[in-house]
């Protein structure tokens, strides 16, 4: 619209100017319009930068911050990334020849003794004892009018003989008749391991060992062999380890997944690993499989028992497989599958875990510090879990049915302040923020979350899964890829009698060599009974193979 002077305007008619102010007013709406436009994009824009900076915070403390909150991470966070194949699997060769003895020594070696210094206590250890003492001639000239003995000052050290490698020649003493009838008696040939393999189940033990407790890729372990003039190499070493696992220590695996029914509570988790062929189907990259855990919570009567079970999905199939016999509470991180299962079955009780609940409140709370974070939402929530568990930690000595009086009476008014605190906290945040999606884990679990109110022998938390499956996330880091299904399995089997044989306080190298010493003398057994004797709570296990590790 031309600029119009104060003379034109006046000289105009009422009805011309409405027309002007009318198309003015929407000149101005029109620019309204757009500018609230703008404004609902920067805010939107800004949203999305808090955000982003939010799960930026989050990342840096995941990698770089202190990890006292993190165990097994929620179902977006864990680990999939790996280093080297699980050569264990990877190498395995069922028709690779076994290595002759003469193979194996290098006999030029000298082993040389490393010492230690360090006092400590040694009780338990064996022990030797070395005097000092002064000549008679020294003594004489000391004390020219005789002497008498006080007793002796005595200091400790610690002493170390490096792995010493013993090659056991087997000689068969052959009888015969006098009067030449023709008899000939050979002695007893203790049973092998394997048909026509120098292994024993010393040796294959201290493999295991090496590799499931202490993360020792078979590689490596050759190359230590080496050094102390042994040669064997990984692929031998990975035939032994998956061919003990079939034939001997999965008998083991199958008799603990049966006394782990004995549980009212089972702990469940899961972690991703991959796996290259599957069903003898290679899988470019690897496809994405999953470790289970289950470990039931100890009581007098139902010892501890930690079972690992590599299923090639993450579908319900599995865990409706695994628990198919058992009656009692699962405790889960929320995942939607085991609730499918408790709606399946009236015997079964699914439980949450308030672990779960806190921990984004508290990685939220240490990617801003505890400063900056002071009067917030998260450290608020943070606040009110902590008390419901630390109070609920008083009634740890209490028998199941004390304890749930005492939830009813002191922690169920909490718990019902804390999600209607929730409930309300929810509404006034943006959902898809950091502080919203914990709130929003809350409200969804609250039906599994409160279940612990209900039966005083649920815990709060699933820490127990958690722990049991962390070795496997530790020693995976020492492979990107599992070759094969079977590979997997046997993994499963080993891992799951490594963590059994620690939560019963075992050393784990001498049960690995008692099991595989006593299993191969039954391998035409019919009647498994004597599995009974080779649990790891049983007397004879706990006599011969006690871990002796002492906590302060």
């Amino acid at each position: 619209m031309a600029e119009l002077s104060p003379e034109q305007l006046n000289s105009l008619d009422r009805e011309t100017l409405i027309i002007i102010i009318n198309s003015l007013k929407a000149q101005l709406d029109a620019l309204q319009a757009q500018l609230d436009s703008a404004n609902s994009m920067l805010a939107d824009n800004n949203r999305q930068i808090e955000l982003l900076t939010e799960q930026i915070r989050i990342m840096n403390q995941h990698h770089f911050g202190k990890k006292s909150e993190s165990s097994s991470s929620m179902i977006e966070g864990q680990m999939t990334l790996f280093d080297s194949f699980n050569e264990a699997e990877f190498l395995v060769k069922p028709d690779a020849a076994e290595p002759e003895i003469t193979e194996v020594v290098i006999s030029s070696y000298k082993r040389s003794k490393a010492k230690g210094k360090r006092e400590a206590d040694l009780d338990g250890l064996p022990a030797r004892i070395i005097e000092h003492r002064l000549t008679d001639e020294e003594l004489a000239k000391k004390f020219p009018e005789g002497y008498k003995e006080l007793p002796p000052k005595v200091y400790k050290r610690m002493h170390i003989i490096p792995e010493t490698f013993i090659v056991d020649g087997h000689h068969l003493h052959v009888y015969a008749s006098k009067n030449n009838t023709g008899d000939i008696v050979t002695a007893p040939r203790p049973a092998d391991l394997f048909r026509n393999s120098i292994a024993t189940p010393a040796l294959v033990a201290s493999i295991i060992n090496e590799k499931y407790v202490n993360a020792l890729p078979l590689e490596r372990q050759s190359k230590t062999f080496k050094c102390n003039g042994i040669n064997l190499s990984s692929n031998t070493m990975a035939n032994w380890v998956i061919g003990s696992s079939e034939q001997y220590l999965s008998l083991i695996y199958d008799r603990l997944h049966e006394h782990i029914y004995d549980s009212r509570v089972i702990h469940a988790d899961e972690t991703p690993v991959k796996v290259m062929r599957i069903d003898g189907k290679k899988v470019s990259g690897g496809r994405k499989t999953y470790m289970w855990v289950y470990r039931n919570r100890p009581r007098k009567k139902s010892p501890p028992v930690v079972l690992f079970d590599w299923q090639p999905s993450r579908r319900a199939d599995h865990p409706r497989e695994f628990l198919k016999d058992f009656s009692g509470t699962v405790v889960t991180d929320g995942y939607q599958v085991y609730h499918t299962l408790g709606n399946e079955r009236e015997d079964l009780c699914i439980a949450g875990c308030w672990i779960h609940a806190r921990r984004p409140f508290a990685e939220f709370i240490k990617s801003i510090g505890e400063e900056t974070a002071k009067g917030s939402i998260a450290l608020e929530a943070y606040g009110m879990i902590t008390e419901i568990m630390h109070m609920d930690n008083s009634y740890d000595d209490l028998s199941p049915r004390d304890r749930k009086k005492q939830r009813q009476q002191h922690l169920k008014e909490k718990v019902d302040a804390y999600f209607a605190w929730v409930k309300t906290k929810y509404g006034q945040i943006t959902h898809n923020s950091t502080i919203g999606r914990a709130l929003a884990y809350s409200i969804n679990q609250k039906k599994y979350l409160r279940k612990f109110l209900d039966d005083g022998s649920i815990p709060l938390d699933n820490n127990y899964a958690e722990q049991a499956i962390r070795p496997f996330t530790i020693g995976r880091k020492n492979f990107v890829l599992i070759e094969s299904d079977n590979g997997a399995k046997a993994s499963a089997i080993l891992y799951s009698l490594v963590e059994t044989a620690k939560a019963n306080q075992l050393n784990t190298y001498k049960y690995f060599e008692l099991l595989l010493t006593e299993i191969s003398k039954h391998t035409d057994d019919t009647d498994l009974q004597f599995l009974d004797d080779l649990m790891p709570w049983s007397d004879r296990v706990q006599r011969e193979c006690p871990s002796l590790y002492k906590k302060s």
